[in-house]
């Protein structure tokens, strides 16, 4: 069984993921900030980095034939300050310049390495465009962002090591991101729609993404980009509308008004207010099979 390196496997999606691979026997090693104890959970194993230090404990890399690449602050925690969107890009940019130093300066042999993106590089913008990975970027912040990650990743390559690269959608989970935050408004029968709600929401179930991983991992072949998107295209109205059902709850409150969002959050109300539609085609041509290829399948089975 394949020994996988995580950096970033604290978070929402990090601590699902690590989860999913120990069940299925993975041993797994973690990069943390802090030093912390061999895990409960078996097959799990914490190191130490350190990104101000260009440090990683070297130990971390013992037997390891995977990385995947989770790092990068949270993009919604805060308003796009000048200092905060440097802090989101470095935050993305330099662990992965840190990990190539390592694995060069120490001729690590590394098979593969699967990074993370995310499907803002289309650019914030709703149209009826289905984008594919062979799709331009676009011109904004988000998009920035997520060429400058990607083009971090892909310095491996000039290491021989296989790189894949994942641009998400909005990750869904009763643990953590967008659903944690808007679950407790809808258990109350509050409408969560925002805007107009018909811009679209890229999406995918954090259990089929954790499946993608492990589908990822055993596919020789993979190289390059894929989306991680769920099949089925919806609208903010239609996220509302279900996660509401789920719950067993209507409502017949309006939208959050775009001007309001844009007064709390500046810049970074777009993320919320545009939205297109991504193509799951790539992934399912290599041969994964959704099991949430639905939004009800996603969300009514977990809502109550």
């Amino acid at each position: 069984m394949k020994k996988i390196l995580i950096a970033g496997g604290t978070g929402f999606v990090g601590g699902y993921l690590v989860s999913h691979l120990t069940q299925l026997g993975y041993e797994v090693h973690v990069l943390t900030r802090k030093a912390l104890a061999e895990s409960e959970q078996s097959g799990t194993k914490f190191f130490e980095w350190d990104l101000e230090k260009s440090y990683i404990d070297i130990k971390a890399f013992e037997g390891v034939d995977t990385i995947i690449n989770l790092t990068g602050e949270n993009i919604s925690a805060g308003r796009w300050t000048t200092k905060r969107r440097l802090d989101l890009i470095e935050s993305r940019v330099l662990s992965l310049n840190l990990l190539y130093k390592y694995i060069e300066h120490h001729a690590i042999a590394i098979d593969k390495i699967i990074s993370s993106s995310a499907v803002g590089y289309y650019g914030a913008c709703t149209t009826d465009t289905l984008f594919s990975e062979d799709a331009n970027s676009g011109s904004d912040f988000l998009a920035h962002i997520c060429k400058l990650w990607e083009k971090a990743a892909r310095q491996f390559e000039s290491l021989g090591v296989k790189t894949v690269i994942l641009r998400k959608g909005i990750v869904l989970g009763k643990e953590g991101g967008m659903y944690a935050k808007l679950a407790p408004l809808a258990r109350l029968g509050i409408n969560v729609s925002v805007g107009n709600g018909k811009q679209y929401l890229p999406w995918i179930d954090i259990r089929d993404l954790g499946r993608i991983y492990e589908f990822i991992i055993h596919q020789e072949d993979a190289r390059g980009v894929y989306n991680a998107v769920a099949p089925q295209h919806i609208t903010m109205n239609d996220f509302s509308y279900v996660l509401l059902r789920s719950f067993a709850k209507t409502s017949l409150l309006p939208n959050v008004p775009g001007f309001m969002l844009k007064l709390l959050y500046g810049d970074m109300a777009v993320m919320l207010l545009q939205g297109s539609r991504v193509s799951d085609e790539k992934i399912r041509r290599m041969g994964f099979k959704f099991i949430y290829d639905t939004i009800e399948r996603s969300l009514l089975r977990d809502g109550k």
